[in-house]
């Protein structure tokens, strides 16, 4: 039996018992108004990311994918914890000691996909999952599978990139913009506005080397993605610097 648990750009998110794995799983259903044949399309790509069989601690794991009737869902395990926009409202301002280890479990988790040749394109608070130990994050492959069928991937502000906006051509540097605007948040509990040294300087901290940590976030959130670090551990490696 299906409950829903969520709603999201791209439909409901439903949660259900999978008896064969014995645990929960959670089943994001796509609402959108798509030809039977992007339907079926779009439900192959899907599955193809699912046969990647990313696996990395930060990756929420898939376990399915397919169309029934005309709608195409993707399944995955059910993770029992706050989205991040909700734990924003007691996380945010965090000190860096906190903030760090999340940051550096989302951009290997960032980096991990990258690597098994799928992006994100479209992270955004709600795609992360947050206890007290660990960050999670779902929708990898997503926006891939969309594009790969013709159908545009939703912009979500101000965590898309400039070049998502305009509907350029993207890559990782893209991924690294969203990271650098949740980490903004997160060590702020300022959203970002604009991009660059306009947006890291808006962001108050009350960390040891607050000024570093505006030059880190303003790279992640250059305008120009050739401006920006190129693979997500970076942000991670400097913002460590950062706290020494």
């Amino acid at each position: 039996m299906l409950h829903q648990v969520g709603v999201g750009v791209l439909g409901p998110v439903f949660r259900t018992y999978d008896p064969v794995r014995d645990r929960l799983i959670s089943v994001k259903a796509f609402r959108l108004d798509l030809l039977p044949e992007q339907a079926q399309a779009l439900a192959a790509e899907l599955e193809r990311i699912v046969a990647l069989d990313l696996s990395h601690p930060s990756v929420v794991h898939r376990v399915g994918a397919g169309i029934e009737g005309h709608v195409v869902y993707l399944a995955e395990d059910y993770v029992a914890a706050e989205s991040l926009d909700i734990a924003l409202r007691h996380y945010a301002p965090a000190p860096l000691e906190t903030a760090l280890p999340f940051i550096r479990q989302l951009a290997g988790a960032i980096d991990a996909a990258r690597a098994a040749g799928i992006g994100h394109g479209v992270l955004h608070p709600r795609d992360i999952f947050l206890t007290p130990e660990e960050a999670r994050a779902t929708g990898f492959g997503v926006a891939d599978a969309l594009e790969a069928v013709g159908v545009a991937a939703p912009i979500r502000r101000p965590y898309s990139a400039p070049e998502r906006v305009a509907s350029g051509a993207w890559g990782t540097p893209a991924d690294v913009f969203a990271l650098g605007a949740v980490a903004h948040e997160l060590v702020t509990g300022r959203r970002p506005a604009g991009t660059g040294e306009v947006a890291a300087i808006a962001g108050k901290t009350a960390a040891t080397h607050p000024q570093l940590i505006r030059a880190v976030l303003a790279l992640a959130l250059a305008e120009d993605p050739a401006d920006r670090y190129q693979s997500s551990l970076e942000v991670g490696v400097d913002l460590r610097r950062a706290e020494l």
